[in-house]
């Protein structure tokens, strides 16, 4: 129950965050839970994958890179951990829909993700010094949608970037 508690609290934040503005969001790090569990659902709003751009996009979900990758892949093998001979994904990079191919408000396009977990698989990992996850990687390239480039280029940029922490 805590987890869901503290996802709600991160959705609030990002919420007020993304709502009505093209600010992009990045999210990335151990969230502590799968990909598909209750807490990455709450926090990331549950978005409408695989539609097309004149429908695509929210403007207070956020996508999950590890998803993103599947509808192009699966021949990574997705996990960033190992436990009690269990491999498991706990960290994931979440990404606004300026980050998702096919949104109306895309400025980055996705182009592909890679996992670094070689080292989990040898029992001496720790003793060297290595960390017990492993290391998503996301790319993306400068992209706009057609719409999206014309409002970038005829206006300044708005808003700070900002951080925030959450428990």
């Amino acid at each position: 129950m805590r987890r869901t508690a503290e996802a709600a609290a991160l959705r609030m934040i990002l919420v007020d965050l993304m709502k009505g503005t093209d600010t992009p969001v990045v999210i990335l790090g151990d969230m502590n839970d799968a990909q598909m569990s209750n807490t990455l659902n709450v926090v990331t709003g549950q978005p409408n994958y695989l539609v097309g751009l004149d429908q695509g996009g929210s403007d207070v979900d956020l996508y999950t890179v590890g998803t993103l990758q599947e509808y192009r892949s699966l021949r990574d093998v997705y996990y960033t951990r190992i436990h009690q001979n269990q491999r498991e994904s706990l960290d994931h990079i979440l990404v606004s829909q300026e980050f998702y191919n096919s949104a109306k408000k895309r400025i980055w396009a996705f182009t592909g993700m890679q996992i670094f977990n070689d080292h989990l698989n040898h029992d001496h990992h720790r003793a060297d010094g290595t960390s017990d996850h492993g290391i998503v990687r996301a790319t993306f390239e400068y992209r706009p949608n057609r719409g999206q480039a014309m409002r970038s280029t005829s206006s300044p940029a708005r808003g700070t970037a900002r951080s925030r922490q959450t428990p």
